[in-house]
């Protein structure tokens, strides 16, 4: 029975009284999201019950505990009853409470959560959960939801506090007197916090037949179990691109920003900011809401919500992630553009490659931009369809553009992110030269022209990147050809300001002129085949015939001062390389116009490779009569009349193949049939037959196999096959690279990973399966066609 004492408890916890109708918990609730909500006609709905007025009478609860105890041991009856507040028993009659009491004690790390479900008519079901509490718990709960195509009709969710029950008596010296332990071994209450949370729901979308809920309780025990051990990354791994995914089912295509209005109140909560949001209901509002401000350090403590006619009437209590009230007026005036903003954001996460990354991503970004002094006026630019959706795309389809770019420099980048005329058109090499000519204008010394070249590249390198991934650009030869705009303006500039810094110390000639120099680009640069993660592969050749005196080392000065105003990530998309140059890293840095007439010639000391390369060479800066030169000494060496080396050029295959591919794997640039057999044959059709059809010397592979085809020395069927090998792996390398920006990404994913997926959804692919299945067909090809190089040669 019940003591006095006993009665005194609880009723100390407002369940007898006045205090079981009006009065607000003293405790601040644990409140989640309810991702799969959606419009309803079926009248307003309660979730998060932190003000539950009680629409019927408090139950016995004496008679409650009266009846408990004859079931459970005692200890653990007076323990639940004193550990929920009062709307829990207002929510719930005897016979429930009496269950999840049952589901409580059986609870183990192994089984950390239960759940039971009804039928509730056709197309609908109850759902009742109880497990140990674990932070975002019921998001993982109402997401797993969601994307089994449930939507919640109506929700309730209790945290149980221990410190409210008494805690258990001290530990005595055992004797004659003393109870035996409960039944099963069970003596003292386990007083780690439950969670008891119970919902109605129906199928999102007029679902027939009952859902999984065998697969569903073994997920969401995984996923707790997950949460438990503090792994909430993969937790959001798993369910995030399920839940977008159902997003993109169930909410509609967004044509427009809906209107969201807020009242922010500071005052009304002791301990936590009030925000009362009114807006159109949409499929995901609380679980994007909730998530994406917790990532900006903004945590919701206590929600009221409600849906009536599909409008929303929802109020939030909000603290800052140290669970201080918000009440600073720039602090409010942020809460309130991140909650429109993300709101708005979020409804194009369907958008997204990787929608996790694309959340993430933008939830940094979005606190970097409340840093800035004008981030009310960025914000509100921000704040547009075209921008949001951009942003959408751009966040989460590369990592470096976010992490080398967007983040390391905002005040670079931000102006041109929130202003769709920048992005919606390529610049011309004319605005390209004058943008940077102007910028360099300002710069006093070496250093400071060094700054602004590279802010000059990285600007116009992450415009070019995002027209790339909207599309904006045709493809990926318009996308190398923007960039190659990019690089050679960058190169000149760079030319100049190495010039000038070191002008005092560079050779003349007998008329004390300038000696003659020229900057050659080599590879992908040289052919303007430029892409993400593409390195500027470069030689500097000089006229030695006209130096008066000695130049000694004065031209590696300026190879070595041209490095460190470009001054790219290693490894990374325009990282300057010289190792193309005579003898390689033995040679060098830069190169007098007789050794690069005596290196390459016929019978000279270039290996066959190189003679290949060469292909490639093309003068960008510099003296322009002298870059005609060097190229002519190009011509006469690798068009002339020695043969080509078949057999070294299949060594040299080999040889990247065991080097540089993993077995297992299939790598886009090196595998047998891959990108490098395409342009390796094509080389030598140019080297065989070029020195007959001047047309075939280009350095660009897509025109000279239009060139080969138009002479002859391809047939169409053939011509057709390497041009469309080659638009296939140029795309696929790019998708590839295009994550982290570096020359490393080039192994294709395993089947079935994610990263395959995420692959197909960068090429605008509808399945992995077709995707790997054009890529086994093209290496095919190519290896076949490969096979007969011999007599294509001939």
């Amino acid at each position: 029975m019940l003591s006095c004492l006993g009665a005194r408890w609880y009723d100390q916890w407002g369940v007898f009284g006045n205090r079981s109708t009006g009065g607000r918990s003293p405790r601040t609730p644990r409140v989640y999201p309810n991702p799969g909500r959606s419009a309803s006609a079926e009248g307003r709905r309660r979730w998060g019950l932190s003000l539950f007025v009680p629409t019927a009478p408090m139950p016995d609860l004496v008679r409650i505990e009266s009846e408990l105890t004859g079931r459970y041991p005692e200890a653990w009856v007076r323990h639940h009853l004193a550990s929920f507040r009062a709307p829990y028993f207002a929510a719930f009659d005897a016979e429930e409470i009496a269950r999840h009491l049952g589901r409580s004690l059986a609870l183990s790390e192994e089984q950390p959560v239960a759940v039971e479900t009804w039928p509730e008519g056709p197309g609908a079901w109850r759902v009742e959960a109880v497990g140990f509490d674990a932070f975002q718990l019921l998001s993982t709960l109402c997401t797993l939801l969601a994307i089994h195509g449930l939507s919640i009709v109506e929700g309730q969710a209790f945290t149980s506090d221990p410190r409210r029950a008494p805690a258990p008596p001290a530990p005595r010296r055992r004797g004659r007197l003393d109870r035996p332990p409960a039944p099963g071994g069970v003596a003292d209450p386990d007083r780690r916090p439950r969670v008891v949370d119970a919902f109605r729901v129906r199928w999102a979308g007029g679902g027939e037949g009952a859902p999984d809920w065998d697969a569903f309780r073994g997920e969401l025990r995984d996923q707790v179990r997950l949460l438990r051990a503090g792994r909430f990354e993969e937790v959001h791994h798993r369910l995030i691109p399920r839940f977008v995914a159902q997003m993109g089912r169930f909410r509609p295509e967004p044509t427009a920003l809906e209107p969201i209005e807020l009242t922010i109140d500071p005052a009304g909560e002791e301990s936590a900011t009030m925000v009362r949001v009114d807006a159109r209901d949409s499929f995901g509002f609380l679980s994007l809401t909730a998530s994406a401000l917790a990532l900006c350090g903004v945590m919701i403590v206590q929600a009221d919500i409600h849906t009536d006619s599909g409008r929303v009437d929802d109020t939030f209590w909000v603290t800052d992630r140290f669970g201080r009230r918000i009440e600073d007026p720039r602090q409010l005036r942020e809460l309130r553009l991140s909650l429109i903003l993300i709101e708005h954001y979020s409804s194009y996460l369907p958008h997204a490659t990787d929608p996790e990354a694309a959340l993430v991503h933008f939830s940094r970004f979005a606190a970097d931009t409340m840093a800035r002094p004008d981030f009310g006026d960025e914000y509100a630019a921000l704040d547009r369809p075209e921008v949001l959706d951009a942003l959408v795309k751009v966040l989460g389809e590369s990592d470096f553009l976010w992490d080398d770019y967007l983040h390391a420099q905002p005040e670079n980048l931000l102006p041109m992110v929130n202003d769709p005329r920048c992005w919606r058109r390529g610049r011309t090499p004319t605005e390209l030269a004058a943008d940077r000519d102007a910028a360099l204008a300002t710069a006093p010394d070496l250093d400071g022209k060094a700054r602004v070249l590279r802010q000059f590249r990285d600007r116009e390198f992450f415009r070019a990147g995002v027209r790339a991934i909207l599309g904006l650009n045709g493809g990926p030869e318009q996308f190398a050809a923007e960039l190659s705009d990019v690089a050679e303006a960058l190169l000149r500039g760079a030319d100049q300001v190495a010039r000038e810094a070191l002008e005092p110390i560079l050779p003349r000639t007998s008329a004390g002129l300038a000696v003659p120099t020229t900057l050659l680009a080599l590879g992908k640069c040289g052919g303007r085949e430029l892409g993400f993660g593409s390195d500027l592969e470069l030689m500097f050749v000089y006229d030695d015939r006209v130096i008066a005196g000695l130049a000694g080392d004065a031209f590696d000065r300026y190879v070595t001062t041209l490095k460190q105003v470009v001054a790219g990530t290693r490894g990374g998309t325009f990282d300057v390389d010289f190792r193309l140059r005579p003898y390689g890293r033995a040679g060098l840095l830069a190169t007098a116009l007789s050794a690069f007439a005596g290196y390459f010639r016929a019978g000279g000391p270039a290996w066959g490779y190189e003679r290949q390369a060469l292909i490639k060479l093309r003068a960008v800066a510099g003296d322009p009569q002298l870059g005609r030169a060097v190229e002519e000494l190009r011509d006469r060496f690798v068009y002339g009349p020695e043969p080509f080396d078949l057999e070294g050029c299949r060594r040299l295959r080999r040889l990247q193949v065991e080097q540089l591919v993993r077995p297992g794997t299939v790598n886009a640039k090196y595998s047998p049939g891959a990108l490098v057999d395409v342009e390796y044959l094509v080389q030598a059709l140019q080297i065989v037959h070029g020195g007959v059809e001047p047309s075939l010397r280009t350095p660009s592979t897509l025109r000279a196999i239009d060139a080969l085809e138009a002479a002859g020395r391809l047939t169409p069927d053939y011509a057709g096959l390497l041009r469309s090998a080659y638009h296939f792996y140029r795309a696929l390398i790019d998708a590839l690279r295009v994550v982290h920006g570096h020359a490393r990404d080039l192994a294709v994913p395993a089947a079935g990973s994610d990263e395959l997926a995420r692959l197909t959804r960068r090429l605008r692919r509808d399945d992995p399966a077709q995707l790997r299945a054009e890529l086994d067909r093209t290496l095919r090809s190519v290896t076949a066609l490969w096979g007969e190089a011999g007599r294509l040669l001939s």
